[in-house]
């Protein structure tokens, strides 16, 4: 029998899109799937539309606490082997759960994801989002590069629920910088591997009320603060070969990235209201030329 996959859902005003999102993961090719939706103190009618799909759903509502809490619910709830963090406003392909359940089973102790497609706020593909491929690095050097950035769509990976027995879903200041700071814990702390799926799984979609693109000033200071938290509690050996090693791999990128880079900092040192936008486009423009 298959594996039981548990489907965590934070849901917060997210009614525009919530039941395009919902629907895609009902209808998924995977049918041992339980699906937790965490209604956060929605104003808008959110919490109705979950109601609707009460016969397939498990429907936690709480007071607005935040990401976070939300997430930490429903894990709290969850029964399945593997644990699937998504957003509302995404749509899931219909052999996504099926296929990073059949990739998961190949490597123990590892979190799998995938590249993306993005769409617009009408379901309109844009482009296709191919991640970097480092499935041949070591654990180490996949972790140098993850401490120079965030490499991972939290949307499209599967995870071990065994994992959560160790590293928790901390509450930051930041909710955009709460998978970056799973990530990096799980790497650096319990030696957790990462494999890329080269598929587009997901559908990612890009809208105005987007948390992830409201703030990205704060996050990016907040992504820095938690690299230094972390590499911080490491054993002094261990955090000097990461720094080494770090600055030694940022001297080696590419001339079109550093470019991008230089501008993105000039940008952040003379940021005003009408910035964010660009600012967003330079943080893509320099996933896609890691």
């Amino acid at each position: 029998m298959s594996e039981l996959v548990s489907i965590v859902i934070p849901v917060y005003n997210s009614a525009q899109f919530l039941k395009e999102s919902l629907d895609s993961i009902i209808n998924q090719t995977y049918s041992n799937i339980e699906i937790i939706c965490i209604d956060d103190g929605s104003t808008d009618n959110s919490l109705e539309i979950l109601k609707s799909y009460s016969k397939n759903i498990t429907i936690i509502s709480q007071k607005n606490q935040g990401l976070s809490s939300a997430l930490n619910a429903g894990i709290k709830q969850m029964q399945g082997k593997w644990f699937k963090w998504f957003s509302p406003d995404d749509v899931m392909c219909i052999n996504a759960v099926e296929t990073l359940v059949n990739t998961a089973n190949k490597f123990p102790n590892t979190i799998v994801y995938s590249n993306w497609e993005i769409i617009n706020e009408k379901g309109n593909k844009l482009r296709d989002f191919s991640e970097s491929n480092y499935n041949e690095l070591s654990h180490f050097e996949y972790n140098v590069r993850l401490l120079d950035r965030q490499l991972i769509n939290v949307n499209t990976t599967l995870i071990p629920s065994s994992l959560f027995d160790r590293c928790d879903i901390r509450k930051l200041d930041d909710p955009v910088a709460i998978d970056y700071d799973f990530f990096l814990r799980s790497a650096l702390f319990f030696e957790i591997n990462f494999n890329l799926i080269s598929e587009q799984l997901i559908k990612y979609r890009i809208h105005s009320k987007q948390l992830s693109h409201k703030n990205i000033i704060k996050t990016l200071d907040s992504v820095y603060d938690i690299k230094n938290e972390i590499l911080q509690q490491l054993d002094s050996t261990v955090r000097d070969r990461y720094i080494r090693e770090l600055k030694q791999y940022q001297k080696t990128k590419p001339l079109k990235r550093k470019m991008l880079e230089f501008c993105m900092k000039l940008l952040i040192s003379n940021f005003s209201w009408a910035s964010n936008i660009i600012l967003t486009f330079y943080v893509n423009k320099i996933r896609r030329t890691r």
